[in-house]
């Protein structure tokens, strides 16, 4: 009998319209004879949505695809080995799940809120668990881990939205003296360079922190690092493996546009496999790995780096639910490294059942040893 898979997009997300586009691609490759894919669609305002068919629930037109009007809300509801989705309008039980699939990219689907909520169902899920989500999720958190292991990062400020304007101002004339321009300033907890803006003068800095506090309550400020853009994908559990790094060439920096609406490469060229040494493929490798046990991660990430001048790497950012449209990074790597979309996903799958069983086995109740 085939596992039924619901695919989890959209969401109350800055990156929304880029999640609907990953679970397409997710859904039209998925091993149809393993399993039986279902779409669980999730509108800008947290309204929960379900169809078998993904086009029933998207509409593709254009370039910023949009979930269609007047659908048919549903929750879903704890049920034994499996997760039931209950239509709130009809009042009966429209399918049932047995593992999910989230990729909702950006706030209350990668951050450990949507995974939180799976594990109150008690169903397998795919990618990293609440901890290793919240993590990845916020830039802070991960630089500071990543610096506990002596893993080179990127310098930076954090610029709270509670600090006063003479913090503020303190803070900003501080980093224009020790990090010079160019700057990046970016939401602490966001991606898909969603809110992210390169900055040249001290004029284009008010601009870039206002619009990037619509999307956190924190942002951060970066020191610009004159190198090359690497990529590495990552793959398993207790004993992940890394595939062959990619490369990106871009005219400015990796944008929004250029990640997901550019299938012809005009902002950026994509690299794949990267021109690099075996020496240095397998010392990205070794550290996407460590990254990637260090930030308590679990089934997928993609670790992205700087490579500089001087053969120094810098870990950027490590991304728990990588893009998996046509042109995004994670699964083509995985291609170039001998790994096919449709077997990508399989293991994907095959890595949360692992966990979930794993997490079977604890006892969640307390049983006093001495009086049995």
């Amino acid at each position: 009998m085939r596992k039924r898979v619901a695919i989890i997009c959209g969401g109350k997300s800055g990156e929304h319209e880029v999640s609907l586009r990953s679970a397409f691609y997710v859904y039209n490759n998925i091993d149809k004879n393993k399993y039986q894919p279902l779409v669980l669609a999730i509108s800008k305002k947290g309204k929960w949505f379900f169809s078998r068919r993904f086009e029933d629930l998207v509409d593709t037109r254009g370039l910023l695809w949009r979930l269609k009007p007047q659908l048919e809300e549903i929750v879903l509801l704890k049920d034994k080995n499996y997760s039931q989705i209950f239509s709130l309008k009809k009042k009966k039980k429209l399918a049932k799940v047995d593992i999910f699939f989230p990729l909702i990219h950006g706030t209350f689907g990668e951050d450990g809120c949507l995974q939180g909520f799976l594990e109150i169902l008690g169903v397998p899920y795919v990618g990293a668990d609440v901890l290793g989500s919240a993590i990845g999720m916020n830039k802070e958190v991960t630089k500071k881990l990543l610096s506990i292991e002596k893993i080179p990062v990127t310098k930076f400020v954090v610029i709270d939205k509670k600090d006063s304007l003479k913090e503020k101002k303190e803070k900003i004339k501080a980093v224009v003296r020790q990090f010079h321009f160019p700057l990046f300033i970016k939401p602490v907890s966001l991606g898909s360079s969603v809110g992210v803006f390169k900055v040249f003068s001290r004029k284009e800095i008010k601009k870039a922190i206002e619009d990037a506090f619509q999307y956190d309550t924190k942002i951060m400020i970066e020191k610009f690092v004159k190198g090359r853009e690497i990529e590495c994908s990552v793959l398993g559990n207790d004993a992940p493996q890394a595939s062959l790094p990619g490369e990106i060439k871009s005219l400015s920096f990796y944008s929004y546009k250029a990640k997901y609406l550019d299938p012809n490469g005009n902002e950026a060229k994509l690299l794949v496999p990267a021109p690099l040494n075996k020496k240095l493929v397998a010392k990205i490798q070794e550290l996407s790995i460590k990254v990637f046990k260090t930030l308590n991660l679990r089934g997928m990430a993609r670790i992205d780096f700087f490579l500089k001048p001087n053969g120094q790497l810098v870990v950027n950012e490590a991304n728990t639910i990588p893009g998996f449209t046509q042109i995004s990074m994670y699964p083509k790597l995985w291609e170039i490294s001998g790994l096919k979309y449709p077997q990508l996903l399989d293991n994907l799958i095959q890595l949360a059942i692992e966990s979930h069983q794993e997490k079977s086995k604890l006892r969640f109740s307390y049983q006093d040893s001495y009086n049995n």
